[in-house]
């Protein structure tokens, strides 16, 4: 018999560098989500010289601090902290709609094989060039995400959620990556079940860090990379497929579980 879990079954991981002009529209979003479950919102201040903890504090969220500079160890950091079944990463800048973990949820009951998935990212203050540069490259990544990488890539740091349980079987989110991150553990993750870029999933966030300039080109490099040529797995676990099988909890029992009661 599957116990209750402890803790909520989302936990929702923010990490934020001086992110003061965008952190109360995110947190606004996120504390409107519906879902008849639990959950707790994290935000990771990675060294902010400005007011983004207080806000985030005064928000009534939690708030932990990240020294290392870096968005991997930001996000490693919120995880580490996060104590839901399921982890769902956003950016400071992401809006969640009200029924986005009601949909990420019916993704992962529909399908046990499940580890890891991202919705398609829209813009909600972009003008229509970045609307229609937004398409085609979305497109692209979607491509690559299942064809070219064979479905370990796809899922971008701006809305990706995974299960904390197979998240623990690997070796984490690289704390020495500066962009990249979310790319590297949807790969390790892949490892041990299904990563998925669902373009059905919808997802507002800021068009500000799409600029076409010598960060996109990097960024697109390293997606290039990953697909093609990905990582050697450094886990020295057993095979993943006998984890999974062996030591899971069925998901349907936890969300029956931990459902709220009236």
């Amino acid at each position: 018999m599957t116990e209750k879990i402890q803790g909520p079954l989302f936990s929702i991981v923010i990490p934020a560098y001086n992110e003061e002009k965008t952190i109360s529209s995110c947190l606004d979003c996120a504390k409107k989500v519906k879902i008849d479950f639990d959950y707790e919102i994290i935000v990771v201040d990675n060294n902010s010289k400005d007011k983004t903890s207080q806000i985030a504090k005064d928000a009534g969220v939690k708030v932990f601090l990240e020294t290392k500079q870096g968005v991997g160890a930001a996000r490693k950091k919120g995880t580490q902290e996060a104590t839901g079944f399921f982890i769902l990463h956003i950016d400071a800048d992401t809006h969640l709609p009200e029924n986005y973990l009601e949909e990420v949820l019916k993704r992962f009951e529909k399908d046990s094989d499940l580890v890891c998935v991202g919705g398609q990212m829209f813009f909600y203050d972009a003008p229509l060039w970045k609307d229609i540069m937004r398409v085609f490259l979305h497109h692209a990544l979607w491509f690559f995400a299942v064809i070219i990488s064979r479905k370990s890539q796809g899922p971008m740091g701006n809305n990706m959620t995974f299960r904390k349980d197979v998240y623990d079987l690997t070796s984490g989110f690289d704390e020495t990556l500066h962009f990249g991150e979310d790319m590297d553990i949807s790969k390790k993750m892949s490892d041990f079940g299904k990563v998925k870029l669902d373009m059905s999933l919808k997802c507002p966030v800021s068009s500000r860090r799409y600029k076409i300039n010598k960060s996109l080109f990097d960024y697109s490099m390293n997606f290039f990379k990953m697909s093609t040529k990905g990582e050697l797995h450094k886990n020295e676990l057993p095979p993943a497929n006998e984890v999974v099988k062996k030591h899971f909890p069925k998901l349907k029992d936890i969300i029956h579980k931990n459902k709220k009661r009236d």
